[in-house]
Protein backbone atom coordinates (compact mmCIF):
# COMPACT_ATOMS: atom_id res chain seq x y z
CA UNK A 1 0.00 0.00 0.00
CA UNK A 2 1.25 3.51 -0.83
CA UNK A 3 1.69 6.19 1.82
CA UNK A 4 1.25 9.95 1.29
CA UNK A 5 3.90 12.22 2.82
CA UNK A 6 3.68 16.03 3.01
CA UNK A 7 6.89 18.05 3.26
CA UNK A 8 7.39 21.41 5.01
CA UNK A 9 6.39 23.29 1.85
CA UNK A 10 3.08 21.51 1.57
CA UNK A 11 4.14 19.28 -1.34
CA UNK A 12 2.62 15.80 -1.26
CA UNK A 13 4.65 12.73 -2.22
CA UNK A 14 3.55 9.12 -2.56
CA UNK A 15 5.85 6.65 -0.87
CA UNK A 16 5.41 3.09 -2.07
CA UNK A 17 5.82 0.18 0.30
CA UNK A 18 9.16 -1.61 -0.33
CA UNK A 19 8.70 -4.90 -2.20
CA UNK A 20 10.35 -6.83 0.66
CA UNK A 21 7.58 -5.67 3.01
CA UNK A 22 4.79 -6.84 0.76
CA UNK A 23 2.90 -10.03 1.51
CA UNK A 24 3.47 -11.54 -1.97
CA UNK A 25 7.24 -11.26 -1.53
CA UNK A 26 7.22 -13.44 1.59
CA UNK A 27 4.82 -15.93 0.04
CA UNK A 28 7.22 -16.20 -2.90
CA UNK A 29 10.18 -16.67 -0.53
CA UNK A 30 8.41 -19.52 1.29
CA UNK A 31 7.51 -21.24 -2.00
CA UNK A 32 11.10 -21.05 -3.26
CA UNK A 33 12.37 -22.52 0.03
CA UNK A 34 9.81 -25.33 -0.31
CA UNK A 35 10.96 -26.10 -3.85
CA UNK A 36 14.69 -26.06 -3.06
CA UNK A 37 14.32 -28.04 0.14
CA UNK A 38 12.19 -30.70 -1.47
CA UNK A 39 14.53 -31.16 -4.41
CA UNK A 40 17.69 -31.77 -2.38
CA UNK A 41 16.84 -35.43 -1.88
CA UNK A 42 17.56 -36.46 -5.49
CA UNK A 43 19.81 -39.51 -5.74
CA UNK A 44 23.03 -39.99 -7.66
CA UNK A 45 24.17 -42.93 -9.78
CA UNK A 46 27.08 -45.36 -9.34
CA UNK A 47 29.41 -46.94 -11.92
CA UNK A 48 29.89 -50.27 -10.13
CA UNK A 49 27.61 -52.44 -12.33
CA UNK A 50 28.89 -55.98 -12.86
CA UNK A 51 28.58 -55.92 -16.67
CA UNK A 52 28.36 -53.20 -19.32
CA UNK A 53 25.29 -54.88 -20.84
CA UNK A 54 23.26 -54.80 -17.63
CA UNK A 55 24.34 -51.20 -17.05
CA UNK A 56 23.19 -50.21 -20.53
CA UNK A 57 19.79 -51.87 -20.09
CA UNK A 58 19.33 -50.21 -16.72
CA UNK A 59 20.29 -46.79 -18.10
CA UNK A 60 17.92 -47.15 -21.07
CA UNK A 61 15.07 -48.00 -18.70
CA UNK A 62 15.87 -45.04 -16.43
CA UNK A 63 16.09 -42.64 -19.39
CA UNK A 64 12.71 -43.86 -20.66
CA UNK A 65 11.08 -43.45 -17.23
CA UNK A 66 12.61 -40.01 -16.70
CA UNK A 67 11.59 -38.80 -20.17
CA UNK A 68 7.96 -39.68 -19.43
CA UNK A 69 8.30 -38.06 -15.99
CA UNK A 70 9.59 -34.90 -17.66
CA UNK A 71 6.71 -34.77 -20.15
CA UNK A 72 4.23 -34.94 -17.28
CA UNK A 73 6.05 -32.11 -15.52
CA UNK A 74 6.03 -29.96 -18.66
CA UNK A 75 2.27 -30.49 -19.01
CA UNK A 76 1.55 -28.94 -15.58
CA UNK A 77 0.17 -25.40 -16.00
CA UNK A 78 1.11 -22.75 -13.42
CA UNK A 79 -1.56 -20.26 -12.29
CA UNK A 80 -1.07 -16.79 -10.83
CA UNK A 81 -0.08 -16.90 -7.16
CA UNK A 82 -1.89 -13.63 -6.43
CA UNK A 83 -5.11 -15.04 -7.94
CA UNK A 84 -4.98 -18.25 -5.88
CA UNK A 85 -3.67 -20.22 -8.84
CA UNK A 86 -6.52 -19.46 -11.25
CA UNK A 87 -5.80 -21.22 -14.52
CA UNK A 88 -3.31 -23.61 -12.92
CA UNK A 89 -3.54 -27.41 -13.09
CA UNK A 90 -5.58 -28.78 -10.19
CA UNK A 91 -4.11 -30.97 -7.47
CA UNK A 92 -6.36 -33.87 -8.48
CA UNK A 93 -5.20 -33.68 -12.11
CA UNK A 94 -1.53 -33.56 -11.07
CA UNK A 95 -2.05 -36.65 -8.91
CA UNK A 96 -3.80 -38.42 -11.80
CA UNK A 97 -0.71 -37.77 -13.91
CA UNK A 98 2.09 -38.33 -11.39
CA UNK A 99 0.41 -40.62 -8.85
CA UNK A 100 0.64 -40.21 -5.10
CA UNK A 101 3.45 -37.89 -3.97
CA UNK A 102 6.52 -39.08 -2.05
CA UNK A 103 6.32 -36.17 0.41
CA UNK A 104 3.70 -33.56 1.34
CA UNK A 105 3.73 -30.48 3.55
CA UNK A 106 1.53 -27.44 4.17
CA UNK A 107 2.44 -23.90 5.23
CA UNK A 108 0.18 -20.98 6.15
CA UNK A 109 1.74 -17.65 5.11
CA UNK A 110 -0.11 -14.44 5.99
CA UNK A 111 -3.38 -16.33 5.77
CA UNK A 112 -2.49 -17.94 2.43
CA UNK A 113 -2.24 -21.74 2.54
CA UNK A 114 0.44 -23.27 0.34
CA UNK A 115 0.75 -27.03 -0.12
CA UNK A 116 4.02 -28.55 -1.33
CA UNK A 117 3.89 -32.00 -2.97
CA UNK A 118 7.02 -33.86 -4.10
CA UNK A 119 7.40 -36.79 -6.51
CA UNK A 120 10.71 -38.69 -6.91
CA UNK A 121 11.68 -41.13 -9.66
CA UNK A 122 15.09 -42.36 -10.85
CA UNK A 123 17.00 -39.50 -9.21
CA UNK A 124 14.62 -36.89 -10.65
CA UNK A 125 12.49 -34.82 -8.27
CA UNK A 126 9.33 -32.86 -9.12
CA UNK A 127 7.97 -30.38 -6.58
CA UNK A 128 4.61 -28.67 -7.14
CA UNK A 129 3.13 -25.98 -4.91
CA UNK A 130 -0.64 -25.42 -4.65
CA UNK A 131 -2.95 -22.71 -3.35
CA UNK A 132 -6.67 -23.53 -3.23
CA UNK A 133 -5.63 -26.87 -4.80
CA UNK A 134 -4.37 -25.16 -7.97
CA UNK A 135 -0.75 -25.05 -9.12
CA UNK A 136 1.10 -21.81 -8.27
CA UNK A 137 4.67 -23.05 -8.77
CA UNK A 138 6.49 -26.08 -10.18
CA UNK A 139 10.10 -27.25 -9.92
CA UNK A 140 12.14 -30.14 -11.36
CA UNK A 141 15.71 -31.14 -10.48
CA UNK A 142 18.03 -34.05 -11.24
CA UNK A 143 17.07 -34.40 -14.91
CA UNK A 144 20.13 -34.77 -17.16
CA UNK A 145 19.79 -34.06 -20.85
CA UNK A 146 22.41 -35.00 -23.45
CA UNK A 147 22.91 -31.80 -25.40
CA UNK A 148 24.79 -30.58 -28.47
CA UNK A 149 26.32 -28.08 -28.92
CA UNK A 150 28.01 -27.77 -25.55
CA UNK A 151 26.84 -24.95 -23.31
CA UNK A 152 30.36 -23.78 -22.40
CA UNK A 153 31.91 -20.65 -20.89
CA UNK A 154 32.12 -18.83 -24.23
CA UNK A 155 28.43 -19.47 -24.87
CA UNK A 156 27.61 -18.32 -21.34
CA UNK A 157 29.62 -15.11 -21.73
CA UNK A 158 27.84 -14.33 -25.01
CA UNK A 159 24.37 -14.52 -23.46
CA UNK A 160 22.90 -11.03 -23.61
CA UNK A 161 20.39 -9.55 -21.18
CA UNK A 162 16.96 -9.73 -22.74
CA UNK A 163 17.60 -13.03 -24.54
CA UNK A 164 14.42 -15.10 -24.68
CA UNK A 165 14.01 -18.44 -22.93
CA UNK A 166 12.95 -20.13 -26.17
CA UNK A 167 16.02 -18.79 -28.00
CA UNK A 168 18.38 -20.16 -25.33
CA UNK A 169 16.62 -23.55 -25.37
CA UNK A 170 16.74 -23.72 -29.18
CA UNK A 171 20.53 -23.26 -29.06
CA UNK A 172 21.50 -25.29 -26.00
CA UNK A 173 18.62 -27.64 -25.26
CA UNK A 174 16.14 -27.97 -22.42
CA UNK A 175 17.43 -27.17 -18.91
CA UNK A 176 18.09 -29.97 -16.41
CA UNK A 177 16.40 -28.02 -13.62
CA UNK A 178 13.50 -25.60 -13.85
CA UNK A 179 11.34 -23.52 -11.52
CA UNK A 180 8.32 -21.61 -12.83
CA UNK A 181 5.82 -19.33 -11.11
CA UNK A 182 3.55 -16.40 -11.98
CA UNK A 183 3.09 -13.41 -9.64
CA UNK A 184 0.61 -10.65 -10.52
CA UNK A 185 0.82 -11.58 -14.19
CA UNK A 186 4.63 -11.67 -14.20
CA UNK A 187 6.11 -15.04 -15.25
CA UNK A 188 9.30 -15.98 -13.41
CA UNK A 189 11.46 -18.87 -14.69
CA UNK A 190 14.76 -20.02 -13.20
CA UNK A 191 16.50 -22.65 -15.36
CA UNK A 192 19.66 -24.66 -14.66
CA UNK A 193 21.88 -26.49 -17.15
CA UNK A 194 24.42 -29.13 -16.08
CA UNK A 195 27.20 -28.98 -18.65
CA UNK A 196 30.78 -30.11 -19.24
CA UNK A 197 32.70 -33.14 -17.99
CA UNK A 198 33.40 -31.54 -14.60
CA UNK A 199 29.75 -30.92 -13.78
CA UNK A 200 29.70 -27.19 -14.48
CA UNK A 201 26.38 -25.41 -14.00
CA UNK A 202 24.64 -22.45 -15.60
CA UNK A 203 21.63 -20.83 -13.93
CA UNK A 204 19.53 -18.30 -15.83
CA UNK A 205 16.55 -16.25 -14.63
CA UNK A 206 13.89 -15.05 -17.05
CA UNK A 207 11.06 -12.62 -16.31
CA UNK A 208 8.30 -12.60 -18.93
CA UNK A 209 10.56 -14.61 -21.26
CA UNK A 210 13.44 -12.12 -21.02
CA UNK A 211 16.84 -12.98 -19.48
CA UNK A 212 17.42 -10.83 -16.40
CA UNK A 213 20.30 -12.54 -14.59
CA UNK A 214 22.82 -15.34 -15.03
CA UNK A 215 25.34 -17.23 -12.88
CA UNK A 216 27.79 -20.05 -13.60
CA UNK A 217 29.97 -22.42 -11.64
CA UNK A 218 32.77 -24.71 -12.81
CA UNK A 219 32.76 -23.71 -16.49
CA UNK A 220 35.95 -23.66 -18.53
Amino acid sequence: MSKKIKDENGNVYVKKKPFYKRIWFWILAIIVIFAIGGAIGGGSGSDTSSTSESKSNSNDKTISQNAEFRKKFDAIVVGDLMSHGDGGTTLSDVEKSLGKPSTTSTQDVQGVQVKDYIWDKGGVSISVQFNDDKTVSKDITGFKFSRTPKFDLDAYNNLADGSSYDDVVSKYGEPDGLNEMIISGEKNVTATWITGTKGGTIALTFINDSLTSKTQSGLK
